[in-house]
């Protein structure tokens, strides 16, 4: 049984965000994490609202993106003990510092800025537009001998695997359960006994999920052999306007460090 929802495309809001070069998005994603790494404080939250606002602009709105971070919440909260306890610039080790936890909230601000960004181009470039964008930076290696035509290939087929990984193993999964404990999964018993049933039934997966993926990958080589990727005509300049964005972006983080 495949996941029909792995392979579908996505429907993407048509924002003025999506209509630059698909080269021009992707360049704008790595200047942005870069930004994101070596920006001040201030600069860090006014990335931080750019990046919510431009979400909700393509029709994630601000409570969905608050919604997606309560799973992480335990994680930020180990963080923010962690650097507090930790920052011995501020205190010695093992005490709190007031300066210890700014780190710790600076430290998840990028972390989650990082995120936004990745959702946020997400949500304005398409697969399609990832290998375009990709193939048009790597287009000079032909001179060099390098197949830059099958790395349209390998890109959707290395991004096609952990959707289906993922589902594979949450079928496997759910068919334990039912198998196990007829229909009535992991509802019963104490919450000590409901985790640890959980535990058991995420390691009984392993085995059947490499066992599909190996009968999945052997198909995979036959059914890619001899099969390239159509390269699609592009323009070899990008527009004026977005290349002078590019370059002056580029500037100024190689001048911002001096």
């Amino acid at each position: 049984m495949l996941n029909g929802a792995s392979f579908a495309v996505s429907d993407l809001r048509a924002t003025a965000l999506s209509r630059p070069h698909p080269a021009t998005r992707l360049a704008a994603l790595i200047l942005g994490l870069v930004s994101g790494m070596m920006a001040t404080p201030l600069g860090l939250a006014v990335m931080l609202a750019l990046v919510a606002l431009a979400l909700g602009w393509t029709g994630l709105g601000l409570g969905r993106q608050l919604a997606a971070q309560k799973p992480w919440l335990s994680v930020a909260v180990l963080v923010l003990g962690v650097h507090t306890l930790t920052t011995v610039e501020a205190a010695p080790l093992g005490h709190p510092s007031w300066q210890g936890l700014a780190a710790g909230v600076q430290a998840l601000a990028r972390v989650g800025l990082s995120v936004g960004l990745l959702g946020l181009y997400l949500r304005i470039a398409s697969l399609d537009d990832l290998i375009a964008g990709t193939g048009w930076w790597l287009a000079p290696l032909n001179r060099l001998g390098v197949p830059v035509a099958d790395f349209g290939l390998m890109l959707a087929v290395a991004l096609g695997t952990a959707p289906v990984v993922l589902g594979e193993g949450r079928r496997i999964e759910m068919v334990v359960r039912l198998r196990r404990a007829g229909g009535a999964g992991v509802a019963t018993g104490s919450r000590a006994t409901r985790w640890l049933r959980r535990i058991v039934d995420r390691a009984q997966v392993v085995v059947p999920l490499l066992e599909t993926l190996g009968r999945r990958a052997e198909a995979l080589s036959l059914s890619l052999r001899r099969r390239r990727p159509t390269p699609e005509s592009q323009a070899r300049f990008l527009p004026i306007a977005e290349t002078l964005t590019l370059a002056g972006w580029l500037a100024v983080l190689i001048w911002s460090p001096w």
